[in-house]
């Protein structure tokens, strides 16, 4: 199976045998799971996604591909011939859940790079923190499938490569329907916001150890956005983040300024101008500080606009501001939050060497 690495929010591979199998982090599993500790013991070599926070184990994700000739007869009713990712053993304890989004990227992530057709997960329904999890597996299209014969687990299946209802909408996620009419904007995130707000889109001159897990916004697939930015992009339209030049950086902004990756609007907020109120909407989805947000309104006559999107890729190749330039997407005297067209989103993916069909379906 080909695994990722993360390079920020604590998510890191870890072998089996590095992993305590005494943590009492495993102690629930033990109990659901008879045989969990020759399980355990026996994967050693394997690799399994692992969070820490002061030295305990907050979350473990196990994850293999099972192929068409796989037996499924163990369950009450069979699962069909195809390639799938199995989610093998998945946790996350109650402090930790605010990481469920995080992990659920994680496990789509690697369904495409193995270019499975299904995801399977089987479950107990007993623990606070199981029911949590089906609850993250339903957001994100997980449904009820079939059941374990012998354990009576619950069997989870989301389907790959489908549009599953409606955008915009995390039952899709990270899927765009290619035939729906949308709109395309740019949009200007202040360096000292950007990766806090997208990790993944991390930047070679930051310090990943700078962005970790107990930043509960960094770890939201849907991200806020608060600002007096004068486009108004309505659900199912592109965002396409574009990073501004960072503070102390000596470049000119044509090639300190970079596009980072794109994502769907999800929904929007105009005028909003009381504290109480911007609380509600972005619950703890912002990186701004209360005083941030403050400053934010005493400075805007008519309140700040609420932005919200679900994060869907980050490009590894960056184009940046001179790129814009020369192929006449931006002129200098341009504010860079502004729209684009379809045709100018798709130049920004090919220089970003991004294949379009890998998530517009």
């Amino acid at each position: 199976m080909e695994l990722k690495s993360y390079d920020v929010l604590s998510v890191k591979q870890m072998k089996f045998t590095n992993l305590d199998l005494n943590d009492t982090f495993f102690d629930s599993l033990k109990e659901d799971y008879p045989g969990f500790s020759s399980w355990f013991t026996k994967k050693n070599e394997e690799k399994a996604f692992v969070v820490k926070y002061d030295k305990a184990i907050q979350a473990f994700l196990y994850m293999k591909i099972e192929d068409k000739d796989e037996d499924y007869s163990i369950f009450d009713t069979k699962l069909k011939p195809a390639k799938r990712l199995k989610v093998g053993t998945f946790k996350i304890t109650k402090n930790g859940f605010y990481l469920g989004e995080r992990f659920f990227r994680i496990i789509l992530e690697h369904a495409l790079i193995n270019k499975v057709e299904e995801i399977y997960v089987t479950i107990f329904p007993k623990r606070e923190e199981q029911k949590k999890l089906i609850s993250f597996m339903e957001d994100f299209g997980f449904t009820l499938c079939t059941f374990n014969k012998d354990t009576n687990e619950k069997v989870f299946v989301r389907k790959m490569n489908t549009i599953l209802c409606d955008e915009p909408s995390l039952n899709n996620y990270p899927y765009v329907d290619r035939n729906k009419d949308r709109k395309y904007y740019l949009l200007s995130i202040d360096a000292l916001y950007h990766t806090k707000l997208i990790p993944d889109s991390i930047i070679r001159e930051e310090n990943p150890d700078e962005f970790t897990s107990d930043i509960t916004a960094a770890n939201a697939v849907q991200k806020i956005y608060i600002g007096n930015y004068r486009i108004s992009p309505q659900p199912g339209d592109i965002i396409i983040y574009y990073r501004t030049k960072p503070a102390g950086d000596n470049r000119s902004a044509r090639y300190a300024t970079t596009i980072t990756g794109f994502g769907i609007v999800s929904n929007t907020h105009r005028n909003i101008a009381s504290f109480n109120e911007v609380e509600k909407i972005v619950s703890k989805r912002t990186v701004l500080t209360e005083e941030e947000i403050k400053q934010k309104l005493l400075k805007s006559r008519y309140g700040v606009n609420i932005l919200k999107f679900y994060d869907l890729y980050s490009f590894k190749k960056r184009p940046i501001r001179h790129f814009l330039l020369e192929n006449e997407i931006l002129n200098d005297n341009d504010y860079p939050t502004k729209q684009i067209t379809e045709k100018e989103f798709d130049l920004i993916l090919k220089e970003a060497r991004f294949d379009k069909e890998k998530i517009f379906i």
